[in-house]
C-alpha cells in the first residue's frame, strides 16, 4: 500500500452520498483532500471529516480550470452528477431525458479537459464516476428491461467509460504523465439519495422493499462508506495504477473492468 498521507485531492460532488463517503476516506488516511459542490451549506459535513470546501458548479469550466490551476491536485474525483427522472421512455421529455448527459457527463468532460489542458502535474490520476448501469451490455451482463426506467441514464455512463479511455489516449499523445480511470460501483447503493429513488421505482413495480429489490438483484447491499474504502484502496495500492477501468462491490475486491 502507497501512502496517502499529504496527497493533495479534489472531489467534485463532495457534498453527499458517495461523493461525501470519498471525502471521509480520504482524509482519513492523510489527504489533503478539497470537496466542491453547487451549495456552501451542504458542504458543511465535508468539512467535520477535515476536507477544505470551494462552492461551485463542477459543470463550470472556468471554475474547474482554476481548481486545478491552484490547487495543484495529485488526484482528481470527478464525482458530480444529477438525479434522474423515473419514467418509461414513452413519457419522458427531451429534457428529462438528458438531464444525465448535461450534468455528469458535462461535468466530465470539463473535469478531463481541465486535467489535459492546464495541465495536472505529471503522475497525477483523475477517477472519473460512473455507474453499474453502465454495465448493460458488456460482461457482467445486466438485462436492458431491469432498468428500463432510467433513460438517458444508461448511455451517460457509459459514455464516460469511454471518455476515460480517450483522455489516456490524448496523455500518451502529448507525453502528460497522467493516467484516467474510471470507477464502477457495481450495485445500486440505497444508502445514496439517488440510489434510494432508482430502487424505491423497481421496487414499488416489484411489490417489495428497496431492501428485497437490492438483495434479489445483486445478492448483497453496498454501503458508501465501502465505496470511499474502495476509493481509498485504488488509489493506494499500485497494482490499480495503470489499468482504466475498475468495480467495486460489497462482497469482493476490486474488480478489473477492461480486458
Amino acid at each position: 500500500m502507497q501512502n496517502l498521507n499529504g496527497k493533495r485531492v479534489v472531489i467534485t460532488g463532495g457534498s453527499q452520498g458517495l461523493g461525501l463517503a470519498m471525502v471521509e476516506a480520504l482524509a482519513a488516511c492523510g489527504a489533503n483532500v478539497t470537496a466542491i459542490g453547487r451549495d456552501q451549506a451542504n458542504l458543511t459535513p465535508a468539512e467535520h471529516a477535515g476536507a477544505a470546501v470551494i462552492a461551485g458548479d463542477a459543470t463550470d469550466a472556468t471554475l474547474m480550470n482554476c481548481v486545478v490551476r491552484q490547487e495543484v491536485p495529485d488526484v482528481l474525483i470527478l464525482n458530480a452528477g444529477a438525479r434522474l427522472p423515473m419514467k418509461p421512455i414513452d413519457q419522458q421529455s427531451w429534457d428529462e431525458f438528458s438531464t444525465t448527459w448535461n450534468t455528469d457527463v458535462k461535468a466530465g468532460l470539463i473535469g478531463i479537459q481541465a486535467a489535459l489542458n492546464t495541465p495536472m502535474k505529471p503522475g497525477g490520476r483523475v477517477l472519473v464516476m460512473s455507474s453499474g448501469a453502465s454495465m448493460v451490455f458488456a460482461v457482467p451482463f445486466i438485462a436492458p428491461e431491469s432498468l428500463r426506467l432510467s433513460g438517458g441514464y444508461i448511455g451517460a455512463k457509459r459514455m464516460l467509460w469511454f471518455m476515460a479511455h480517450s483522455a489516456n489516449t490524448v496523455s500518451r499523445e502529448r507525453e502528460l504523465g497522467l493516467q484516467f480511470q474510471m470507477l464502477v460501483p457495481c450495485q445500486l447503493i440505497p444508502g445514496t439519495t439517488l440510489g434510494h429513488q432508482v430502487a424505491a421505482a423497481y421496487a414499488a413495480i416489484e411489490g417489495v422493499s428497496v431492501d428485497e429489490h437490492v438483495m434479489h438483484r445483486y445478492g448483497s447491499i453496498l454501503r458508501p462508506a465501502q465505496v470511499g474504502e474502495g476509493v481509498a484502496a485504488l488509489l493506494g495500492d499500485p497494482r490499480y495504477m495503470h489499468g482504466v477501468a475498475y468495480g467495486i462491490r460489497s462482497d469482493s475486491d476490486i474488480l478489473p473492468l477492461d480486458l
